[in-house]
């Protein structure tokens, strides 16, 4: 089922387009063995309970009708009331917000801009350090893109530094980690697959618009020293981690953690997705390409009010942080490895 659907969307949408529906068919295909068709074949007693794990039964039946019907071997009856689909839009009571809501406005904002300044000026801190480094070290060509890499993850690195300083300095350690609560698995997933396919729509959209007005700029080429360093197999995995490891998990952590909940707790959920999106997006602002940069705002903006979103909907950080290695490990794949 997996290869013959995969094979449809390329055939019928193209490599570029294929690859992301491939996600959806992949998910889809996944979730229609595991709750429909698997339980109806397996009647071994295990320590999982699929049916009732999933909730895919009338949350009318009791205990005895559920048991009855699992043992009959029926074609599955589906709860179409709403009451399993409107949930997976409901809000998650998530981390606790009892930690923010002593802070005033005005002193929450000054919170979230410190910390939204500290990540950005990091950018370029993290580069002037890196260049003398690299002056006074005297690297050729090639060393000097295999570093390049090396002080991208180093950058990440000080970001979850400056997050931990602040989580440490206001005693909110606890709220750090209950970020990490697991989310109920068959919200969590459908809501995965949604919000990356309206990232990819939106981000189409906005590239269309945004082409026809201005043009999009050419991004430049990431290996600036040497263009051989793109056959480099320890630069390309370098440029992995940073891109789709370190990437989504400190930055979903500074954003749609600390600066999303420090907002929630002054302002409507709807006004923290907004900030904390606009933000996110002119983060990825930066004076080494400033015309590219300008565009990039855009599309980093549109992912950062989703994943806020998400983040709000299943209570976890771990669906926008799949989220954000999905779309930074495609682009990864098409631009250095395809």
């Amino acid at each position: 089922m997996l290869i013959i659907g995969g094979l449809a969307t390329f055939m019928l949408f193209g490599w570029f387009l294929g690859f992301f529906l491939s996600i959806f068919t992949v998910f889809l295909v996944g979730y229609l063995c595991y709750n429909v068709i698997e339980p109806h074949f397996n009647n071994r007693e295990g320590s999982r309970d699929f049916l009732n794990d999933f909730d895919v039964l009338s949350s009318d039946f009791n205990e005895k009708k559920r048991q009855l019907y699992k043992d009959s071997g029926l074609t599955e009856i589906w709860d179409f009331s709403g009451q399993h689909i409107s949930p997976l839009f409901g809000k998650s009571d998530g981390p606790s917000m009892s930690d923010f809501n002593s802070d005033e406005t005005g002193i929450a904002w000054l919170k979230v801009s410190a910390m939204w300044f500290a990540v950005f000026l990091s950018i370029y801190a993290i580069a002037f350090i890196g260049g003398g480094i690299a002056y006074t070290a005297d690297l050729d060509n090639s060393q000097l893109d295999l570093f390049n890499e090396i002080m991208g993850i180093v950058y990440y690195l000080s970001t979850g530094v400056i997050l931990i300083v602040a989580i440490l300095l206001e005693g909110k350690f606890s709220y750090l980690s209950s970020l990490f609560n697991r989310p109920a698995l068959k919200k969590a997933a459908l809501l995965v697959a949604l919000v990356t396919i309206m990232d990819i729509i939106l981000v189409i959209i906005y590239g269309l618009i945004y082409d026809s007005i201005l043009g999009i700029p050419d991004p430049g080429d990431m290996f600036f020293a040497d263009a051989g360093s793109a056959g480099d197999p320890l630069i390309l995995i370098l440029m992995f981690v940073t891109m789709a490891v370190c990437a989504p998990l400190f930055e979903e952590l500074i954003f749609r953690g600390y600066i999303l909940d420090s907002l929630r707790s002054v302002h409507p959920d709807w006004i923290a997705i907004l900030a904390s999106g606009m933000m996110f997006g002119a983060m990825h602002y930066t004076i080494f390409d400033p015309s590219f940069g300008f565009y990039r705002i855009g599309v980093t903006c549109i992912g950062g009010i989703l994943y806020a979103w998400l983040r709000i909907r299943t209570g976890s950080i771990w669906p926008p942080i799949i989220c954000h290695f999905i779309w930074n490990g495609t682009i990864f794949f098409i631009e250095y490895i395809y």
